[in-house]
C-alpha cells in the first residue's frame, strides 16, 4: 500500500487504510488487526469513531456513493425539470447516470482507484454485504432513473426497463475498472479521455434501452432500427 499523506486525520487515515485492505482481501479476508497497523492507531481509536468494523464499512461505502448518487439525482432533477410535462431526453436520463460516475473515477487517485476493486469484489462476496452496505445507496436512485427511463421510451415494459438499467450498470463498472486500470483485452489505438468515455456509454446504453420497443415478434424483440443501425454494412 502506498503511504498516506501526512495531512490525514485519524479518522480519514482508518477509512483511507480501511478502503485500500478491503480492495486488496476483501470485507471478510480483512482484520481489524491489519487496519490498525496499516493505520498505525490502536482498536479504540477504530472503535471511538465509528463503533465497529460494521460501521468502518458503511463509512467507507458512504464516503463514495452518498456524493455519487447525490449527484447523479441532481442531474436527473434538471433533466425532468427542463423536460416539464413531456417525456425526458433518453439521451439526457442516462448521462445523468453515466457522467457522475466517470467524473468521480478520472479524479486522480492512487493504485488504480482501489474503491472500483471493492465494489468489483462485492459482487462476489457473500450477499449480506451488498445488502446492507451498497444496496441501501443505490434504492431511491434506481426507483428514480427506472421512471425516467420508462417515460422516455413508454414503449418498454418495467420489466425490460429494469433488466436494460440493470445491464448498463454492469457496463459502466466493466468499463470504468478497465478505463481506470488501463486494462483491457484488445488495446484501442487511443485511449478514450472523460468525455469520449461518457459518450460512448451513453451512445451504447440509448441502443440498447431502444432496441425492440416498437413491438414484440414470436416473443422476441423485433427489429428496430435502433438495433439494426450496427448490422447495416455487413
Amino acid at each position: 500500500m502506498s503511504v498516506m499523506p501526512e495531512k490525514l486525520t485519524t479518522k480519514e487515515r482508518i477509512i483511507e487504510v480501511a478502503e485500500h485492505l478491503f480492495a486488496e482481501k476483501g470485507l471478510d479476508g480483512t482484520s481489524m488487526r491489519d487496519i490498525t497497523d496499516g493505520a498505525r492507531v490502536n482498536l479504540a481509536s477504530v472503535n471511538y469513531h465509528f463503533g465497529s468494523k460494521d460501521g468502518l464499512i458503511a463509512a467507507v461505502f458512504d464516503r463514495h456513493l452518498t456524493p455519487l448518487n447525490e449527484a447523479r439525482l441532481a442531474m436527473l432533477d434538471a433533466v425532468e425539470d427542463a423536460a416539464g410535462d413531456h417525456p425526458p431526453p433518453l439521451e439526457k436520463v442516462l448521462e445523468a447516470f453515466v457522467r457522475p460516475a466517470v467524473v468521480r473515477t478520472s479524479a486522480p487517485c492512487r493504485e488504480g482507484n482501489p474503491f472500483l476493486r471493492l465494489m468489483g469484489r462485492c459482487l462476489s462476496e457473500p450477499p449480506a454485504y451488498a445488502e446492507k452496505h451498497v444496496y441501501p445507496h443505490f434504492s431511491n436512485v434506481v426507483r428514480r432513473f427506472h421512471s425516467a427511463v420508462a417515460r422516455a421510451v413508454p414503449e418498454l415494459t418495467g420489466e425490460k426497463v429494469f433488466w436494460r438499467l440493470a445491464f448498463l450498470a454492469g457496463a459502466l463498472h466493466y468499463s470504468l475498472h478497465a478505463w481506470s486500470m488501463n486494462n483491457l483485452p484488445l488495446k484501442p489505438d487511443k485511449p478514450l479521455d472523460t468525455e469520449e468515455l461518457v459518450e460512448q456509454l451513453i451512445g451504447f446504453g440509448a441502443a440498447g434501452i431502444r432496441c425492440g420497443a416498437a413491438g414484440q415478434v414470436m416473443g422476441r424483440p423485433a427489429r428496430t432500427d435502433a438495433c439494426n443501425r450496427g448490422l447495416s454494412d455487413r
